[in-house]
């Protein structure tokens, strides 16, 4: 996948799911697309990042629809994301479908909202592999089927 179709993705992602931000690391390098929109490309962590002019490109197709979910509560002491029923799920699947639309051997990962600006909330993985939530400081690997998936 060309490096402006990854950067059209991630922009078309943050928008449908409200991401604060959503990141792909690929075969290119870093790929990162914040809540405006923008989106910028690292070749290596050491590079500066670059804008990436994503417009009139066509984002590949992810497998499920995005939605749009209220701000998640987190607990960082608890290690606990509070929010509506099925929505951490809906965010995990989401970034594995995210994953699937890259191709191998893309990790992605989201920021999605909550109402705590001082704690850090990811949802990360790579399609086959376990999802990562990260809350605060504190990293938790779901087992490799989480989440179920939904009949068709």
């Amino acid at each position: 996948m060309e490096l402006e179709e990854v950067g059209a993705t991630l922009r078309s992602f943050v928008s449908k799911s409200g991401a604060l931000q959503a990141v792909a690391a690929t075969p290119l390098g870093i790929v990162t697309c914040d809540g405006t929109g923008a989106v910028f490309f690292q070749e290596t962590d050491e590079d500066e990042p670059v804008q990436v002019d994503v417009k009139g490109v066509t984002p590949a197709a992810l497998d499920m629809e995005l939605k749009r979910l209220p701000p998640f509560v987190v607990d960082e002491l608890r290690g606990e994301v509070h929010g509506p029923l099925g929505g951490l799920e809906h965010v995990a699947e989401g970034v594995l479908s995210l994953t699937r639309a890259l191709g191998a051997p893309s990790v992605a990962m989201t920021w999605p909202p909550t109402t705590d600006d001082e704690t850090q909330f990811v949802v990360s993985g790579r399609d086959g592999e376990g999802v990562v939530v990260v809350i605060g400081d504190e990293s938790f690997t779901m087992d490799e089927g989480w989440p179920p998936k939904r009949p068709a």
